[in-house]
């Protein structure tokens, strides 16, 4: 299904925290002009009709409130899987979708989150609070050795079409020389679009997720562009751990989760 009419999907499941997703995609809908799908999963489909009510109630309050589109849908199957599928068949532009602090095992294996996302073709925001405003214009950047980072550059070129932005390139305090061609790809990718960028270092002694973490509170960023890792399976704790940390991040700053594309190989400049 490919239009030329925008969509940000949103999982809700009426939670708090789902709404907070809700206003999120508000905000970003009227700056790209585009349509808000809320999905509803359920059990089995003899659920449909009380929860496509219920819904459209909902998606009715909001349009007149926030004068945006909202259509509704309920399908019915296992999370994870629904959310990507509906996504991709929608050619959604991305998925807004809440989250919230990893429980029990989750915190050493992949979480609910991770696993929604993925393998994902359609980048994701995760929130765990309402908006604090009304753009990301100020973006924190984390600059590994992986050479899939030119997936987050494709989506900060996208972003200032509709920001003026400043972009944190935040490195590692290492001097690996492959993070030294991924930081000098990436100044000059973001100088060729005339985007705004400064370099940031991590601290010693700290990670560059803890780092970049507590900088982004520092300069009250309002996102951070992440990638997963592309072999995240049941017993990789350590791959997935520090995704975790970014998408469940103690500040609560919104967190971009795109997975790499095997397409991107193809490009030069990034290892």
């Amino acid at each position: 299904m490919t239009t030329n009419v925008r969509r940000i999907l949103v999982p809700y499941d009426y939670t708090e925290l789902s709404d907070n997703a809700i206003k999120h995609a508000i905000i970003l809908a009227k700056i790209i002009e585009a349509e808000i799908v809320l999905l509803h999963i359920v059990d089995d489909l003899s659920e449909e009709s009380r929860h496509l009510k219920r819904l459209q109630e909902i998606a009715e309050q909001t349009i007149q409130k926030y004068n945006v589109n909202v259509e509704v849908k309920v399908r019915p199957g296992v999370v994870h899987k629904v959310i990507k599928v509906v996504a991709e068949t929608l050619d959604a532009f991305l998925v807004i979708m809440k989250t919230q602090p990893p429980r029990g095992s989750e915190k050493f294996l992949r979480s609910r989150s991770i696993k929604v996302m993925m393998g994902s073709k359609i980048p994701f925001i995760v929130v765990q609070s309402p908006p604090k405003r009304l753009s990301f214009r100020k973006v924190i950047f984390p600059i590994d050795f992986r050479k899939e980072n030119k997936e987050k550059l494709v989506w900060i070129s996208t972003l200032s079409k509709y920001y003026t932005s400043k972009i944190y390139l935040f490195k590692p305090n290492t001097s690996d020389y492959k993070i030294r061609a991924n930081l000098e790809f990436s100044k000059r990718f973001l100088e060729g679009k005339n985007i705004d960028y400064e370099i940031i270092t991590a601290e010693k002694g700290k990670s560059l997720t803890e780092s970049s973490i507590d900088f982004a509170q520092k300069v009250d960023a309002q996102l951070i562009i992440i990638m997963l890792h592309k072999n995240i399976g049941r017993f990789s704790n350590l791959l997935g751990l520090n995704e975790q940390k970014f998408i469940s991040n103690k500040h609560k700053i919104p967190v971009m989760v795109l997975n790499p594309k095997i397409e991107l190989h193809k490009y030069g400049g990034f290892y």
